[in-house]
């Protein structure tokens, strides 16, 4: 309410009251006892939002001391954990019970369960790393034909030409017709260097036609398992993953046009990844990890259609640069097995 407004009105009230004969005195005091309540519950807030904020910080202040007191006291670690164990289940039953009001008032949530990691420590590493197996590593080895056994240096780094159909925008938007609500459903977000794409259906639906600048980079990220065994229709498992690899859920499928710029590629589940590109081509970068940086070095590799490149996600950190050869928008498949 401005100002002209408040003074009109409070004019108003003072002419109603005198042509009603009430005394000044009278009306005054309404003001008074008005602006009085007005003040109480201004402070009242106050006081509360205070209030919760010391009990906020005293509950921080308990949980930090507590969990201080617990990695530097082994005897009261121990003697908690010990104490804790039978705890554990009724606990998260409890807090599962807990969450089902907010997961009915906000059902996105629910993409969240199948996330081995919601938020990832950039500042994460292994002390003393044994580096050995990756510093003799100074080129991609080509090992077309060969079957890896169990003693196999998994840090070595190699590629393997495949005996597989080009996969490229088009089929996968076939894919995506026949199980579209399935898709929308429970594979729906991508990541992209475009605001524009942000869910599958957008990507499918305009396919860089509108919005295409040459550089386009979309991420689309599948862990759930019926998304998941329908895109193994269009991936099915390449030949030579050996035996005793458990795959992981979670799968990436990785769409480039030909300037896409620079990009870190993702980091799944389980360290033993393989990135089969199915149409295009792209420059491959494979980063020693930071605890390997002083004994490994950097190495790369033209991933070109029917390609795929098997490496360590412990020893190696590849990032995916443009190729200068290909007009065609790169599509690249990666999962990774335990």
């Amino acid at each position: 309410m401005d100002s002209i407004r408040f003074k009109k009105e409070i004019q108003d009230i003072k002419d109603y009251a005198n042509k009603n004969n009430v005394p000044e005195e009278q009306v005054h005091k309404v003001f008074k006892e008005c602006f009085h309540l007005l003040k109480v519950k201004t402070s009242t807030r106050i006081t509360i939002a205070l209030k919760l904020l010391k009990f906020c910080s005293i509950i921080l202040l308990i949980i930090i001391s507590s969990v201080f007191v617990l990695y530097n006291h082994p005897k009261t670690h121990n003697i908690l954990l010990r104490n804790l164990q039978n705890f554990i289940y009724p606990g998260l039953r409890i807090f599962r019970k807990l969450a089902v009001p907010i997961i009915s008032a906000y059902p996105s949530l629910t993409g969240w369960y199948d996330e081995w990691c919601l938020v990832e420590n950039p500042y994460f590493q292994v002390n003393e790393m044994d580096c050995w197996p990756c510093s003799s590593v100074n080129t991609v080895q080509d090992l077309t034909n060969y079957n890896i056994t169990p003693g196999f240096n998994t840090a070595i780094p190699f590629t393997r030409l495949e005996k597989t159909e080009i996969i490229d925008l088009n089929k996968l938007f076939e894919t995506y017709i026949k199980h579209q609500h399935l898709f929308n459903k429970q594979a729906e977000q991508v990541i992209s260097n475009q605001p524009y794409y942000r869910t599958i259906h957008d990507v499918m639906n305009e396919k860089f036609s509108t919005f295409s600048k040459g550089n386009t980079h979309i991420e689309w990220k599948v862990n759930r398992m019926e998304p998941g065994r329908k895109l193994r229709k269009l991936f099915p498992k390449l030949p030579g993953i050996p035996d005793w690899w458990s795959p992981s859920t979670d799968k990436f499928i990785l769409i480039d046009e030909p300037k896409a710029t620079t990009y870190n590629l993702p980091n799944p589940e389980c360290a033993n990844i393989i990135i089969q590109c199915t149409n295009g081509e792209r420059i491959i970068q494979l980063n020693p990890s930071p605890e390997c940086t002083k004994n490994c070095q950097n190495i790369s590799i033209l991933l070109t259609a029917h390609q795929s490149l098997w490496y360590n996600w412990w020893y190696w950190r590849p990032i995916s640069l443009p190729s200068h050869n290909t007009t065609k928008i790169t599509m690249m498949y990666l999962t990774s097995f335990c």
